[in-house]
């Protein structure tokens, strides 16, 4: 009889349980249907970026600008997670070759000394704040750091070669960039200006960062 007793017992509550069970299970259902899930997006591309470099000697200006700056470029790669409809974060590594010039000029002497440095370089921008529908402006700020894998110099004194004379570099150039520009569908193009926090030429005597402004393009 005790065993008949359990088992009607048992039929019993199976449904009661399996009723309870559905009940929780629909209720996590509606929760789950009304909390929004988050958007995520990941981007990946080529970088291309035209530079042109300068030397800060601590009185930056467009006349020093236009005496010192020589031309560049670099290729990369692009690595951009999207974390809100207005926050995005990019990861760029690449490779630069990199071309600068030290002009030392007085009324009685002109030396200049020219750099074409093999640089590897990541950039990392977690702010980048993006504006608008399928064509978005954006303004992006961060940091990076470049390694002078090669270094060539060479010097000219009043026009003439400099034989045996090379200054001591530091290879490692790091400082923080900003910069504007657009998304235009899965493209970007964006101006970033570099300011270096470190001399570039050991000198206890000159300040002489390397400051850089690169034409941003990633397909």
């Amino acid at each position: 009889m005790k065993i008949i007793k359990i088992k009607k017992s048992f039929f019993v509550i199976l449904p009661l349980i399996g009723f309870i069970m559905s009940g929780i299970e629909a209720k996590g259902t509606i929760l789950n249907d009304s909390i929004p899930e988050k958007s995520s997006e990941f981007k990946k591309g080529i970088r291309f970026s035209p530079s042109m470099n300068f030397f800060d000697y601590g009185d930056l200006s467009f006349g020093q600008i236009a005496s010192d700056y020589k031309f560049g470029a670099a290729l990369g790669m692009v690595f951009d997670w999207k974390m809100s409809d207005y926050h995005r974060f990019r990861l760029e590594p690449y490779m630069e070759y990199q071309n600068i010039n030290n002009n030392s000029i007085n009324p009685d002497i002109e030396a200049i000394t020219s750099f074409s440095n093999l640089i590897f370089g990541v950039d990392a921008l977690p702010l980048v704040l993006t504006y608008g529908g399928k064509y978005k402006g954006t303004i992006s700020a961060g940091g990076f750091a470049k390694y002078v894998l090669n270094s060539s110099q060479s010097t000219t004194l009043n026009g003439n070669s400099v034989n045996n004379f090379e200054v001591e570099i530091n290879k490692l150039q790091y400082g923080f960039s900003f910069g504007a520009g657009a998304y235009l569908g899965k493209r970007l193009v964006e101006l970033r200006f570099y300011q270096s926090l470190n001399d570039f030429v050991n000198s206890p005597v000159i300040p002489n960062s390397i400051n850089q402004v690169q034409l941003i393009l990633v397909y």
